[in-house]
């Protein structure tokens, strides 16, 4: 890699005054010289150190981000939001990733080793003198330990610190379950069944509050017979499809689109037809949604969007010292496509 050094010893003058003229600072060099060290650098295809001048002057432009598993289906676009926004605002990013979900599976909340794993990335990021760090979780919940000291701004996003000492980014999940509710009785649907995840999961809390509160405003009873938890995962879906079908629903809301899946093939082995036999709506618009026939109504998060507000937060801090604790909240956008129809017997 070519150095001023070089160009200098090269073109018969200080390093010094390389740097200088290669910086545009007026009367570093006569016209000649100066032209004659800027053919010198553009042939040997000099790059400037732009680090070593960032740290001189302490501000880098480098936003970390640490991702509990990059692997996992929210977090590319989460990264994506937040290196977009940075790149708008000219800073960089550097990535770390836990591989939390590929060592430990779901069981890795706050263990020692995750905790001696988070404080090595964040001595290491701060050793690269980043400027703020947004941490993305693997999914939503409450993170009980915080890191041991971070001196730069520091987002938490789709997850939240149980003390409130930083800010967090996450979606309405409660919203999003109480809108789609909302929907399917406004189409006649009465008796809905309900796919959840685990009980455990903050999302499964949250989507269930939604759905309660949508039943609530139309005064109809929440029958716990009809919702049933399940792990995320598609056999789930299946299995429990089958036990909400065999209760006479008339339609039925996944949690999750991997579980919304198995509903298919249940219906399918059922002779029922999604759409028309039964109305079914999934949650996250993954790729498969619109793979199903017909295609499956769901909930696409705002993943990409979750990303920008945290870069943004942290760019805050960083440029007008802006301080923020606060749990913020996006909105998500309801897709209805063919999955769902009218109750018919209750619209007569």
């Amino acid at each position: 890699m070519t150095t001023i050094r070089e160009i200098a010893r090269l073109t018969g003058v200080s390093t010094a005054t390389v740097s200088n003229v290669l910086n545009g600072k007026s009367g570093a060099a006569g016209d000649a010289k100066a032209q004659e060290i800027i053919e010198m650098a553009r042939r040997l295809h000099y790059t400037p150190n732009t680090l070593a001048k960032s740290l001189q002057r302490q501000k880098t432009n480098t936003i970390g981000i640490i991702t509990e598993d990059l692997t996992v289906f929210n977090a590319p676009e989460i990264v994506d939001g937040i290196d977009a926004c940075c790149e708008e605002y000219g800073y960089e990013i550097i990535l770390e990733n836990m591989r939390l979900f590929k060592c430990y599976n779901n069981d890795f909340t706050d263990t020692p080793k995750h905790r001696e794993l988070l404080d090595s990335m964040l001595r290491n990021m701060l050793a690269k003198q980043v400027e703020g760090i947004v941490y993305v979780g693997y999914h939503c919940r409450e993170i009980a330990y915080l890191p041991s000291s971070v001196q730069v701004p520091f987002v938490y996003a789709y997850c939240y610190p149980k003390e409130r000492i930083y800010p967090s980014v996450m979606y309405d999940d409660e919203k999003a379950a109480k809108d789609v509710t909302g929907m399917l009785i406004d189409k006649g649907h009465s008796r809905i069944g309900v796919i959840c995840g685990p009980a455990s999961s903050y999302h499964t809390q949250a989507r269930l509050r939604g759905f309660k509160a949508a039943l609530n405003e139309h005064s109809l009873i929440v029958d716990s017979n009809l919702v049933e938890y399940g792990d995320w995962e598609r056999p789930s879906g299946y299995n429990l499809a089958a036990l909400l079908l065999d209760r006479k629903v008339s339609a039925i809301f996944s949690f999750n689109d991997l579980m919304a899946s198995g509903v298919y093939e249940q219906a399918a082995e059922r002779g029922l037809q999604i759409g028309k036999d039964i109305s079914l709506f999934g949650f996250d618009n993954r790729d498969i949604s619109q793979g199903f026939f017909p295609a499956l109504s769901t909930v696409e998060p705002p993943l990409s969007e979750i990303g920008r507000c945290s870069a943004e937060i942290i760019l805050g801090q960083i440029k007008h010292n802006r301080t923020s604790k606060k749990r913020i909240y996006l909105p998500c956008t309801i897709l209805e496509r063919r999955s769902v129809g009218g109750n018919l017997s209750s619209l007569q």
